[in-house]
């Protein structure tokens, strides 16, 4: 399973003595373990004209499915051909790829590729997913329970510090009731003080991960449902869906959209392997699980592919060899770095990996097994998450540090790490006080002003363990906001990030009576920039005045009415922006429909 080096073939088609090799090309020779459904993809560093596309020749065979014809296509890159079989390789066979050499229109020649490869015997999804949709055990306690116009199963979350100098930027969080997702599975989206902004109820599609603002100012959550990557505007309008391709389902880990409109996103893989064969007590139908990495262009087309099963071996994995199910890998970030390649975090590794995003070889490997560098000013992580590179160089991890069976106090880290003296020194940490163990799950986000966001995942909930979500801290460590949603909500990641939405839908207005006092609660879900509400009421939707103007102070405002007229029962409120400007109005209510009928 280590990586192969490529025998390359002289095309005898005038590319000269001088030709050169590809950058890159997937599947590689001798991989084992390819998806049925594979695509053949070959990167030539220049731009490919569709002349020479043109004079570009696949011929892909397999050794029981026979002669495979397809269509050839340049990717939106303009530097990868791919090569899509019009039908599915037979499970188990061994496949034969010949590529012709060609020459480019600026003269460079390219040698021409021969090879082979292995397809999956037995593939399947290899997804955590220990999430089903039933109900729990005792009703959750409801964040909002005065208020008129939301759910109340928002989970119930308390604010424990809140100082005078947090960073700027809204909370992006999606928090779900751990195992158990048809009751309180929401997008969230808090204020700087953690005041509702947005809410959206995923309980109908088993839970959201990964929740949070891209580059592009765009919003982005993972569906477990349909595992689907979906992408959100600044009016909350589904624009775009990412899956994975060649034939692999997508996993909830992460989702990068990058500057020139490409996608990563990762798969887990499970393969049936006889363990048997590689260690002592080996299971010889064991469920083995590596990952996959993609990236999509715009079109979805993969551009780029890489696969544990080709660059780590199995010894590399810390999980239990000799178990049926095994998830070698376990990867759980992606990070683009400042020279533009990869990050890969790998938890079931406690490995951080740098991989050439051009050629997909392995730069270089932090801590687990087959790390190579020496850390220094700190111990090594294990079990992280959430590995990402500052713009001056220095690598955040995420570190959980412990395992449900042998649990310890997990950290937000930073390094300075040198690929030359093969060092990684630690320039910083936080602990929480009381410790917080994150059994799964986590992030650290340096935010602009040097501020540290961490969510903690999912908190351990038995022993001296602190029961926190997420925690804004100084670099110095002082502690400048805290929120925790009630056991035993969690939330894979959290996020603080600057947001502005328009929604494209209107203000909502409800009621509730008690004697002769009349309630009105009015909200927009979404939107930022509310600076109050005009309240209007009459006895006829045609001749309603205006009731009171009121300041926004909260997600939901109210106003509270006594003694009104009997037939004084029509209402609307208009939102307004911070000029007194009316942006929108709410449908008219009635709170009497006797009296007060709507059309």
């Amino acid at each position: 399973m280590a990586p192969v080096i490529l025998m390359l073939v002289l095309a005898l088609s005038g590319c000269g003595p001088e030709a050169q090799v590809p950058e890159y090309y997937a599947p590689l020779k001798n991989a084992e373990y390819v998806s049925k459904d594979a695509t053949i993809a070959v990167r030539y560093g220049p731009e490919v004209t569709a002349a020479v596309l043109s004079k570009l020749r696949f011929i892909v065979r397999g050794a029981q499915s026979g002669l495979h014809p397809g269509s050839s296509i340049l990717a939106d890159d303009h530097r990868t051909v791919i090569f899509k079989p019009d039908q599915p390789f037979t499970q188990g066979e061994q496949a034969k790829v010949d590529v012709n050499g060609l020459r480019l229109d600026s003269g460079r020649g390219y040698i021409g590729l021969s090879y082979n490869f292995t397809v999956s015997q037995h593939q399947e999804s290899g997804t955590v997913t220990s999430l089903v949709p039933n109900p729990p055990d005792v009703k959750p306690r409801s964040a909002f329970p005065d208020f008129l116009t939301v759910p109340q199963d928002i989970p119930h979350f308390s604010v424990s510090t809140l100082s005078d100098d947090p960073s700027e930027g809204d909370i992006f969080v999606a928090p779900f009731y751990w195992t158990k997702t048809s009751v309180g599975s929401y997008l969230l989206i808090l204020d700087g003080r953690g005041r509702l902004v947005y809410y959206k109820s995923m309980a109908d599609d088993l839970g959201a991960f990964d929740f949070k603002r891209q580059p592009n100012g765009m919003l982005s959550y993972f569906d477990q449902l349909t595992s689907t990557y979906v992408l959100m505007n600044s009016n909350y309008q589904v624009i775009d869906t990412y899956h994975a391709g060649n034939g692999y389902v997508a996993d909830l880990h992460d989702f990068q959209l990058l500057p020139d409109g490409n996608a990563l996103l990762m798969a887990y893989d499970a393969q049936t392997i006889d363990m048997s064969e590689i260690v002592q007590d080996g299971k010889p139908n064991a469920l083995v699980t590596g990952l996959i990495i993609q990236e999509l262009d715009p079109s979805k087309n993969v551009i780029f592919e890489w696969r544990s099963w080709d660059h780590f071996s199995i010894s590399d994995s810390t999980s239990d060899l000799t178990s049926q199910q095994i998830d070698l890998v376990h990867g759980n970030s992606l990070a683009v770095t400042n020279d533009g390649n990869l990050l890969l975090s790998s938890r079931n590794q406690s490995e951080i990996t740098k991989i050439n995003l051009h050629t997909g070889v392995v730069m270089w490997r932090l801590g687990g097994k087959a790390g190579t560098f020496q850390f220094e000013d700190g111990e090594p992580f294990a079990y992280q998450h959430d590995v990402r590179q500052l713009p001056d160089g220095e690598i955040t991890v995420f570190d959980n540090q412990g395992t449900p069976s042998r649990p310890d106090a997990s950290h937000g880290l930073a390094y300075r790490v040198d690929p030359v003296s093969q060092t990684a020194l630690q320039v910083w940490s936080y602990t929480h006080n009381p410790e917080v163990f994150a059994t799964f799950m986590g992030n650290t986000q340096v935010l602009p002003d040097s501020n540290i966001f961490l969510s903690w995942g999912s908190p351990f909930t038995k022993g001296p363990y602190a029961y926190v979500s997420m925690t804004e801290v100084s670099p110095q460590g002082e502690t400048l906001f805290e929120l925790s949603f009630d056991k035993p909500y969690v939330s894979y990641r959290a996020f603080r990030s600057p947001w502005h939405a328009a929604p494209l839908t209107k203000p909502v207005l409800a009621y509730k009576s008690d004697a002769d006092q009349l309630t009105l609660g009015y909200s927009w879900n979404g939107s930022t920039d509310v600076a109050g509400y005009r309240v209007f009421g009459g006895s006829s939707p045609d001749s309603m005045s205006v009731m009171e103007t009121v300041a926004k102070t909260d997600f939901e405002d109210q106003s509270v009415f006594t003694d009104l007229p009997s037939g004084e029962c029509y209402f609307q409120v208009a939102a307004l922006d911070s000029g007194g400007l009316e942006m929108a109005r709410s449908k008219e209510i009635s709170t009497d429909a006797r009296l007060c009928p709507l059309d």
